[in-house]
């Protein structure tokens, strides 16, 4: 899988000055709530970027691959799969885009962080996977792009919480913003 650098931090006698405290007095918790939201953006984004890069894989390969004296790309069924690889791209790319920009306006971002990563990094997944299946045994290959991604993507569904936290998450400020309390 895909190797990610985890440290260890051990403070003694470390007095920090009150003024350089974020947030209020018993508030470190939510604090570190909402930083999720930017690092749930960004996963989001990364996931965007490894299923674009499959779907480049994918077309690169169905326009090249000879079967039958027709290309790949020629099959019906492969046109439906490269259709709906470049759909969910889209709509990865619109769910991370509009978290991102409205961070960027200031705004509460923790439903739409989620959605973004939740879409994200499973749609890449699904890309990544179709993007495997048109290179056929030749996706499999160690090294590979596809391979490579498809190793990769597994460990981004992970952070910042997997999928059944995200729709927690999305249910919860689903049903606050209509004043039920779960």
């Amino acid at each position: 899988m895909a190797p990610h650098p985890l440290g260890t931090l051990s403070f003694q006698n470390c007095r920090i000055p009150l003024s350089k405290r974020i947030g209020a007095a018993g508030e470190g918790f939510k604090v570190a709530m909402r930083t999720l939201d930017v690092f749930r953006t960004s996963v989001a984004a990364a996931a965007l970027g490894f299923a674009r890069r499959a779907l480049d894989e994918g077309l690169q390969r169905a326009t090249t691959r000879k079967m039958f004296n027709q290309t790949l790309a020629d099959f019906q069924l492969t046109q439906a799969k490269l259709a709906q690889m470049a759909t969910t791209v889209d709509s990865s790319a619109l769910l991370t885009y509009r978290a991102a920009w409205q961070r960027d306006q200031g705004k509460t971002v923790t439903r739409e962080a989620a959605m973004a990563k939740m879409v994200s990094t499973e749609g890449a997944q699904q890309v990544i996977d179709a993007a495997v299946q048109l290179w056929g045994g030749m996706g499999v290959v160690s090294e590979q792009p596809v391979e490579r991604l498809y190793r990769d993507i597994r460990s981004l569904r992970i952070y910042e919480g997997a999928t059944e936290v995200q729709l927690l998450i999305i249910a919860r400020e689903l049903l606050k913003d209509v004043g039920h309390k779960p």
